[in-house]
């Protein structure tokens, strides 16, 4: 919203003309007390003060007003304003406890006049929330009444006082909770989201604004005390849930989908023989939740495939997740929208998958005839040709670079060249064997060799004997692209958690950024196919393959690595 200084607002108030009022600047300066100059406009040299009182059907509010100080700050305050009233039949009379708020939910320090409030803007009022303004169609031509809401009122009149502006609304002001205060209040059907968004911040003792009441048996000051809820999670993001100069989006989860979600997520793992971390999928949910932009009903649930983007760069994919656009909750700070049902995203559920060629030497014989079929090959063992490191002790895990070798099989010519069907394997921790299945979806491919190969490969993919896609000639020379899982040519390349800067200027070991990365790349947009057409996951073979040996008498394979892309959602 725009802000009007002090001498800007008198400046348009002395000056204004407007579509709606059709006003002549002699009508700013006449002697009578009132002046009616249309349906929707009126100009009284009275005070707003004056003008409220002088009018009977004003005398609930105007009580309010003086029960609670309200002429008395403005007095004191000597400046312009903006006043909301309602006629007696539309007054309701706030609780005890809320009359102050309540009177303060009507007055602002800025004075503007219906040519100046556009759509979208909100008024700060003197409780210290915003009053949002929506005008429709009409009122953007210049028409006033009933065509301006300010929250739940429609505005009926306007009236140009001496010292700023009376509206005349249709209903007091509601003004609705903010974002934090709206969490607190949740129920038990929202525990498991409430918990997670309050679990993630404190509640500190402000003690420059609680009172001093007495002195203990210990001798330490007794306070009436003020808590306030700080939450460095969020803050850390710019997003103060308490701060009425936010403009935000929250998605709202109750238990039964949270679990639902979980459940189903649990169950998709186990079909893929996969395992993945329950907190951490908890913990998206709650990142993916909040976002600095108030999204109307037509962004936040669409038909056509779109991608909004979390306060911490959450994807959260419009046309998949299903959430309730009729009926969103307004909040003082933004808009609350229930998920009626969530899905966690398959990039969510596989970070990345990503395993070894070594493990040939865990297979049993019929096993490596299985998964690994060579043609002008023949094994020659498996090599750790890099000892176990890690670039932080105590903190990251040791890793291998250990080898698959194959050499050229004697009797055969370079042009013959060489090929091996390889089926991904995951190894289990009594040693055994099981080949990966692969959910349907979007994959990027990357794999790692080892340097100064000296030869040139293809890899193809192919589920059910069928190639689904070729990768380009790719070089394995001198360039250390491929050399073990050091690539250092792919963005988002790192096991999960890893922050090679970070780690870099903690531990001191500049070669961080070389730690279990991805390897380099083979297919940029891989396409596992739903072969069933219910989701289910599948076996795939990577085919590595070369026209020449080039003189080459050893191939060495290291890893392989399939991570999800923003479309395997």
């Amino acid at each position: 919203m725009k802000i009007l200084n002090t001498t800007l607002v008198l400046l348009l108030l002395a000056g204004l003309a407007t579509s709606c009022s059709e006003l002549d600047d002699k009508d700013y300066y006449s002697d009578t007390d009132s002046k009616v100059l249309n349906d929707e406009l009126k100009i009284t040299n009275l005070s707003s003060e004056e003008y409220i009182k002088s009018r009977a059907d004003f005398s609930s509010m105007n009580e309010l007003f003086e029960k609670d100080s309200i002429y008395s700050r403005l007095d004191a305050k000597g400046q312009v304003s903006t006043m909301l009233v309602v006629s007696n039949d539309n007054f309701k009379q706030p609780e005890a406890s809320k009359e102050e708020y309540i009177a303060k939910s009507h007055v602002s320090d800025i004075a503007i006049s219906p040519a100046n409030v556009h759509n979208g803007e909100r008024l700060m009022m003197w409780h210290g929330k915003y009053v949002n303004i929506d005008i429709d169609s009409l009122g953007q031509k210049g028409h006033v009444v009933d065509h301006i809401m300010l929250n739940n009122a429609a505005v009926k009149e306007v009236i140009k006082t001496n010292n700023g502006f009376v509206y005349v609304i249709s209903d007091m002001i509601s003004t609705p909770t903010s974002l934090y205060d709206f969490i607190n209040n949740l129920d038990d059907n929202y525990s498991l989201f409430k918990d997670m968004v309050l679990s993630s911040g404190e509640r500190i003792f402000d003690k420059a604004n609680s009172k001093a009441i007495g002195v203990n048996n210990e001798g330490n000051t007794v306070y009436d005390s003020v808590f306030i809820y700080k939450n460095s999670f969020f803050e850390a993001k710019g997003f103060d849930m308490n701060s009425e100069s936010l403009t935000a989006t929250m998605l709202l989860f109750s238990n039964d989908v949270i679990n639902e979600a979980m459940n189903d997520a649990k169950q998709r793992l186990a079909s893929w023989g996969l395992e993945r971390n329950q907190d951490t999928l908890r913990h998206w949910i709650l990142k993916a939740a909040f976002f600095n932009k108030k999204y109307e009903a037509d962004e936040i649930q669409t038909t056509d495939t779109n991608d909004l983007q979390s306060i911490y760069g959450m994807q959260w994919r419009t046309n998949v997740q299903k959430v309730d656009v009729a009926n969103p909750t307004e909040l003082s700070n933004g808009v609350v929208y229930k998920v009626k049902k969530l899905h966690l995203p398959t990039n969510l559920l596989i970070y990345r998958l990503k395993d070894y060629f070594y493990y040939y030497e865990n297979c049993t014989d019929e096993e490596k005839d299985s998964y690994f079929k060579t043609f002008n090959m023949t094994y020659n063992g498996c090599k750790t040709e890099v000892a176990e490191w890690t670039p932080w002790a105590g903190v990251w895990p040791l890793h291998e670079n250990r080898i698959l070798r194959y050499d050229k099989t004697e009797g055969v010519d370079d042009s013959q060249g060489f090929q091996i069907d390889f089926t991904p394997i995951m190894l289990s921790a009594n040693g055994d064997v099981t080949p990966y299945k692969i959910p349907p979806g979007t994959y990027r491919l990357a794999m790692g060799f080892v340097q100064n190969m000296g030869v040139d490969i293809k890899v193809e993919v192919l589920v059910n004997g069928k190639i689904i896609a070729t990768s380009p000639s790719i070089t394995l020379g001198s360039a250390t692209t491929y050399h073990y899982d050091r690539g250092a040519v792919l963005d988002n390349r790192y096991p999960e958690g890893f922050e090679p800067n970070y780690v870099r200027s903690k531990s001191g070991n500049k070669k961080a950024a070389n730690y279990d990365t991805d390897g380099g790349p083979i297919i940029s947009e891989l396409n596992i196919p739903d072969v069933k057409g219910d989701g289910s996951a599948s076996t795939i073979t990577l085919r590595i393959v070369s026209d020449n040996w080039g003189g080459k008498t050893m191939v060495k394979l290291h890893h392989w690595c399939l991570r999800p892309t923003s479309n395997n959602y």
